[in-house]
């Protein structure tokens, strides 16, 4: 369960991450087709889809690293498996605005002392905001 001292530490750990200026490696699978354009929106994401039953429904608190109109990347207290359906709630505060997002986690590292970068491709989705989300991506 995520309480109010977790993303505390969530964020703590993000920002000595961030000024450690940790690298994020490039993998042979990493065949990414637009520019991202790096990113600090404060998302809500949950898991609606997993292999692992126990995870569905799991909700936390993340930060972006970086999005484009297909994608997005962000910092998670914890693991989730390459695979994963997830529902994402993106506040995007520069541009006062709020997403509704549906994608599939595409790939996963441990970025940190706890956190862990996971990238997602986006979906198209009738109840998304997926259109809005491009037009400013």
């Amino acid at each position: 369960m995520l309480t109010t001292s977790n993303i505390v530490t969530l964020r703590n750990d993000y920002y000595i991450d961030a000024q450690q200026n940790l690298p994020i490696k490039r993998g042979p699978e990493d065949n990414r087709s637009e520019i991202r354009v790096a990113s600090r929106e404060l998302l809500f994401v949950q898991i609606t889809q997993s292999s692992k039953k126990k995870l569905i429904g799991k909700t936390m608190a993340c930060k972006a690293v970086n999005a484009s109109g297909h994608s997005i990347m962000f910092l998670a207290e914890d693991h989730i498996p390459v695979g994963c359906l997830l529902d994402l709630w993106v506040d995007a505060l520069p541009r006062l605005g709020k997403y509704f997002l549906s994608g599939v986690v595409c790939r996963t590292q441990k970025a940190g002392k706890v956190s862990r970068l996971i990238a997602v491709r986006l979906q198209e989705g009738l109840a998304t905001d997926i259109q809005s989300w491009k037009d400013v991506h």
